[in-house]
């Protein structure tokens, strides 16, 4: 079984850059604005065409910042373990 450390290492090899991408834009992102704008359509009764544009990219923008901010907290944790 792998420890955090031996994961986060193999995680830090491929880059900030493109774990930023992945885990806050693809998998937090995205599936959140997938959601909350189907939510809102069956729900709230708002039309799918102005919801979309006005929400998609803010969700997006937030996946961005989550994941910025989870590397951060994972990095930190990574450097008080090690």
């Amino acid at each position: 079984m792998k420890t955090f450390e031996d994961q986060w290492e193999l995680v830090r090899k491929k880059g900030r850059v493109k774990y930023v991408l992945i885990h806050g834009l693809l998998l937090w992102g995205l599936p959140m604005s997938i959601v909350a704008n189907a939510y809102l359509h069956y729900r709230g009764g708002i039309p799918w065409k102005p919801m979309i544009y006005y929400s998609t990219p803010i969700f997006l923008l937030f996946g961005l910042i989550f994941g910025f901010f989870m590397w951060k907290f994972l990095e930190n944790r990574y450097n008080k373990q090690k």
